[in-house]
């Protein structure tokens, strides 16, 4: 037994196997979110290894079950993601492409500290889809309207493409926090499974973790109000990336036709992942520094 838990390939199948049989069963994803989920899955198990898969796995049930909360009330509001809370493909590659891609760099890395900044990638990456995927889904929820990210002044309807609200973005602070502290939790209790060698290191971890989730998330919110195709509802007048919104359907206002969520997901994944490699390098100055004046001209504009 323990041979074949050794045995990555192996494991890998079963594991995988397990997971996406109760994942369709629980309708966190369709045939086609089955299929590539799995896929990346088990190569994300195979290069990075369980620490590295267990950040990925935390995103899919902590995705899935925030998207069954409450479905029915979402649903009513038109805030709730088609196909009954079932992700397909576009879902699982907009979300799972690029921490697959820093787990292959992880596993090919010829040194440790480029290693680490690999991992930093990578928990940039998850952290950013996990933030922003929770915020949306519970966010809604928030009792005040929220604001455009844009114009952090003007209060919008619920469900508007590039809103924010303080629950989300209280949400996406906490999953920055569970997402380092599962990292943290491997690097203490299995090493050999993280490629942190020094404790500089080892303390980057949680604010990496807590500032690419927030980051990453309201850059996915910036992508989704300046890039993203959008509608808008006659009904409610919200700002929806829906064809039909309140059972009517919707009028196409603006954004870049072909660039729908799949792209924003990609475009802020990326950029999670390329804050996580900064960051993982010490070069916090600048990110806190992005931060800063970002606050400071939307807020003033």
């Amino acid at each position: 037994m323990l041979e074949l838990l050794a045995n990555r390939a192996l494991s890998g199948l079963i594991v995988m196997g397990l997971l996406a049989t109760l994942a369709y069963k629980a309708g966190f994803v369709d045939i086609s979110g089955l299929v590539s989920a799995f896929a990346i899955g088990f190569l994300v198990w195979y290069t990075g290894g369980p620490a590295a898969f267990s950040l990925l796995l935390f995103f899919f049930l902590s995705s899935g079950i925030a998207t069954k909360f409450k479905y029915k009330a979402k649903a009513k509001r038109g805030l709730a993601q088609e196909g009954k809370g079932r992700r397909s493909w576009k879902n699982v590659i907009g979300s799972g492409i690029i921490p697959l891609l820093f787990s292959i760099a992880i596993y090919i890395a010829p040194t440790q500290d480029i290693q680490y900044w690999m991992f930093g990638g990578f928990i940039g990456a998850v952290a950013t889809t996990s933030a922003d995927t929770l915020a949306s889904e519970i966010g809604v929820f928030s009792k005040r309207k929220p604001r455009l990210i844009t114009h952090l002044r003007r209060k919008v309807p619920r469900g508007t493409i590039g809103a924010v609200s303080l629950l989300g973005e209280g949400v996406a602070v906490l999953a920055g926090v569970v997402i380092g502290t599962i990292a943290l939790a491997f690097a203490f209790l299995a090493p050999a499974t993280v490629p942190i060698a020094t404790s500089q290191q080892l303390l980057f971890i949680m604010p990496l973790s807590v500032l690419t989730a927030f980051i990453g998330c309201n850059l996915d919110s910036l992508l989704g109000a300046v890039f993203q195709n959008r509608f808008v509802c006659e009904i409610c007048g919200a700002i929806t990336d829906k064809e039909f919104h309140c059972d009517y359907e919707t009028k196409y206002i603006g954004g870049f036709k072909r660039f729908t969520n799949m792209h924003v997901n990609l475009g802020s994944s990326g950029m999670g992942a390329t804050m996580g490699v900064i960051l993982g390098a010490g070069l916090f100055v600048w990110i806190l520094g992005g931060l800063f004046f970002w606050m400071l001209a939307s807020s003033s504009s």
